[in-house]
């Protein structure tokens, strides 16, 4: 008898446990728009999507795979592939692919309105019916950000900041507010030049800069002076600054400081973040899925999922960069991170495509003063 009501309520708790189950994924369906439940057998068939960006580390391409299929019950057998590269190889590559109509990708998300705008025009991209895209619209309208609906979406957006280490000799009490303090002749010895000929990020960020007013001729006249190291990728100027070995950089990202306290928590108390009182350029990352992708619905399934909640807390947790997402507040963990936008000035471009005709001068310039 005892045995037999034992039985019982693992049978009943069972029941219990398959039910929420079943009322979660009820739930979950629910909230799936009309475009989405279309599109989960045709990725589901297609069986992987691969995405080439300069941004998602492994760590967040590990939780934005599982999430995905998860999420879509994709199963199993599906593949999710992130390729990352810099700003610049990502745009070539894919560019590369458009011309041969070989592709190997099916999503290009990246910071680079003129390849999208010549891209589009040439009828590159898979026209999207999004049904997330009206959440993101209004914002990233207001902040002056480049989309191109229906063939060109904006997921996320970060912005260059200065990164310091105060354990380093001579740190201690520094901190950065404004581009003098970033280029002081005190960090002779301490600072990185972010390398602008390799990255579209850098250089929108200078031409911005330049059109806001901020003299970038000084500045770079005065960085030169501190004798810097040139380097190109975020991480390894971060690596850098950590070792000592540069323990200032005037443009670094606050996630790069963000995932590296999640490896060594007692990093929180050295590793600084500022920010610049003339402004801070915001830098959409675009996404689109090629035309003649080998995954096309996957990559359109993948940018809705990249624009609803869900897909937007695992690259806001995992990355700290910002989102457009009307309403949206992101995890906890990221917070501390994130710069608050209405707290700061915010820089776009007045034509973000019309700027690439300006990046030879720009690069020019700068390849004056540090080549």
């Amino acid at each position: 008898m005892k045995h037999h009501a034992v039985y019982r309520a693992l049978h009943v708790g069972a029941a219990l446990v398959a039910g929420l189950f079943a009322v979660t994924a009820l739930v979950q369906a629910a909230e799936l728009t009309p475009q989405e439940k279309a599109l989960i057998p045709l990725a589901k068939k297609e069986g992987a999507v691969t995405i080439i960006n300069p941004l998602f580390s492994d760590v967040t391409a590990n939780k934005l795979g599982p999430a995905f299929i998860k999420y879509y019950g994709l199963g199993g057998d599906f593949k999710f592939n992130n390729l990352r590269k810099g700003t610049g190889q990502v745009v070539a590559q894919v560019r590369q692919e458009i011309q041969a109509g070989r592709f190997t990708v099916d999503v290009i998300l990246v910071s680079a309105p003129g390849f999208y705008e010549a891209a589009a025009k040439r009828g590159a991209f898979e026209k999207l019916d999004s049904g997330n895209w009206k959440n993101h619209e209004e914002l990233a309208k207001n902040a002056g950000q480049y989309f191109d609906y229906p063939y060109v979406v904006l997921p996320l957006a970060y912005t260059f900041q200065p990164v310091w280490n105060s354990s380093c000799p001579g740190m201690k009490n520094f901190s950065v507010t404004s581009y003098a303090d970033a280029v002081q002749p005190s960090l002779k010895g301490k600072t990185i030049a972010s390398d602008i000929t390799k990255s579209i990020t850098y250089t929108n960020t200078v031409i911005s800069l330049g059109q806001n007013g901020v003299n970038m001729d000084a500045i770079w006249d005065k960085l030169k002076a501190t004798d810097p190291i040139i380097e190109f990728r975020t991480e390894p100027k971060m690596q850098m600054v950590i070792s000592c070995q540069r323990p200032v950089d005037m443009w670094n990202l606050s996630g790069r400081v963000y995932q590296n306290v999640l490896k060594k928590p007692e990093l929180a108390k050295i590793l600084k973040i500022g920010s610049y009182k003339e402004g801070q350029v915001m830098l959409g990352n675009q996404a689109a899925v090629l035309k003649g992708a080998p995954h096309p619905n996957a990559g359109r399934l993948l940018l809705e999922f990249l624009l609803r909640k869900e897909g937007t807390d695992v690259v806001v947790g995992g990355e700290a960069v910002n989102s457009f997402m009307k309403g949206y507040q992101p995890p906890d963990v990221a917070k501390p991170y994130l710069l608050d936008l209405s707290k700061h000035k915010l820089f776009g471009l007045k034509d973000w495509v019309g700027a690439q005709k300006e990046f030879k001068p720009v690069r020019d310039k700068w390849l004056l003063k540090f080549k």
